[in-house]
């Protein structure tokens, strides 16, 4: 299942209005039906690029086909999504 721009859209903008401090993964899978949503915490992610800085958080797509998910840039070969909070220095929109 590919992840489209609406989707991603929509992620971006519940992650904007999320409070600080407020944990929006409730939300985000509610938000997602059948798209695996998963948390993490910034050093797990270190490393890597995120796909969209917002709200205080770096949202990574991951391709969930098989056993070991891999990170990947393209929403067109996502099928889920890890958050973890910003890391240090980051700014977001």
């Amino acid at each position: 299942m590919a992840l489209t721009s609406d989707q991603l859209h929509g992620a971006a903008a519940l992650l904007l209005a999320t409070a600080r401090g407020a944990n929006p993964l409730a939300a985000l899978r509610a938000s997602l039906p059948g798209v695996a949503v998963t948390r993490c915490e910034a050093d797990d992610m270190r490393g890597e690029a995120p796909w969209l800085r917002s709200g205080g958080y770096d949202l990574f797509l991951v391709d969930t086909a098989n056993h070991c998910w891999r990170i990947v840039a393209d929403p067109a070969s996502a099928s889920g999504i890890v958050l973890a909070p910003a890391a240090a220095g980051a700014r977001h929109g």
